[in-house]
């Protein structure tokens, strides 16, 4: 791996990794790149849309877990026509991820009704108030998962959301949006993989931290050598540099809790199997002495139930111990 030097004595690969807190942000809050990226986003469905410019918003999310500040970072935005964008990275797996989603959008919806009225551009292009009456701006939540979604039946590596009619499968209103982006798939991918321009975006924000030389397609889409230039860890102030040490430091902490979290609850779990695979062989091997002893005793001319009684056999076990005899 091509490897950087810093002013100390660390060494980082070429390309910061997004999936820390200063990588994704550092990425994100460029406004140039974030705008690119949205359109390209959008324009694989629809053509005709174009967003003229972003503002990033101060938008943190305000998660109290701290263990879920360390694995879930977003950015907010807001178009030249006040659509609404939520960009956020996800770590780790977790419960009902997809209720949450809906959770955080409805939440940016319920927001529009507390300005009290609508704020719209008129057929002159010009910015206007009326009442609010439920007439919401577009909101959009774009969920990249550096994870894979545990149910096999949702592998795919980018899937777009609306509310949908069931059974007919048209969109009952596209007002609130979302994308889940599973970026391990795409590190499963090879450059040639890539169908669009929105792939080769993913392509190289998974691959990145891992990357030697250039980023892929810079040749194409002259966004990706602003991307790249963003990116490098040798281009960042030494000030920068130690904000991204700590940033990646805190992911890795986290990870190794988690993995050492997985490997213990692993350990338990084999010791608890192990403990009732003793347990329920020692109780096998009881039940197929008690077995030969009623034979035995069946031979030398008792029958079943004066065997059972010389042996003092508890009265749940003879059942079973009848069919096991004769079966045998």
């Amino acid at each position: 791996m091509d490897i950087t030097a810093n002013s100390g004595s660390q060494w980082h690969p070429k390309y910061i990794d997004p999936a820390t807190d200063f990588g994704f942000k550092r990425i994100f809050k460029d406004e140039e790149i974030t705008r690119g990226f949205l359109n390209d986003l959008l324009q694989k469905d629809d053509p005709k849309v174009h967003i003229k410019s972003v503002k990033i918003t101060d938008g943190e999310s305000d998660e109290t877990s701290k263990d879920l500040r360390r694995v879930v970072y977003d950015v907010h935005c807001v178009t030249d026509t006040d659509e609404e964008f939520v960009i956020e990275m996800q770590n780790d797996s977790q419960d009902f991820f997809a209720e949450r989603i809906v959770f955080y959008l409805a939440r940016a919806a319920s927001r529009q009704q507390s300005k009290g009225y609508l704020e719209y551009f008129d057929a002159d292009n010009k910015k206007k108030k009326k009442n609010w009456d439920y007439h919401l701006k577009n909101i959009y939540g774009v969920f990249f998962m550096n994870f894979k979604d545990k149910n096999p039946k949702h592998a795919q590596p980018l899937s777009h959301f609306a509310f949908m009619e069931k059974t007919k499968h048209y969109v009952d209103t596209d007002v609130v949006q979302y994308w889940k982006i599973q970026m391990p798939f795409y590190r499963e991918m090879k450059e040639s993989d890539c169908k669009d321009s929105v792939d080769k975006w993913i392509f190289n924000l998974s691959n990145m931290s891992t990357m030697e030389t250039n980023l892929a397609f810079t040749d194409e889409q002259p966004l990706f050598m602003r991307l790249q230039q963003l990116a490098t860890y040798s281009a960042l102030t030494p000030q920068q540099q130690l904000q991204y040490d700590d940033s990646f430091h805190n992911f890795m902490c986290y990870h190794g809790q988690l993995n050492t979290k997985l490997r213990e609850g692993e350990e338990i779990g084999f010791l608890k199997g192990e403990k009732k695979g003793i347990e329920k062989g020692i109780q096998k091997g009881r039940t197929e002495q008690l077995v030969e002893s009623i034979k035995n005793l069946i031979s030398s001319g008792f029958d079943f139930d004066k065997a059972v009684e010389v042996l003092k056999i508890p009265a749940d076990q003879i059942m079973e111990l009848r069919r096991l005899v004769f079966e045998s």
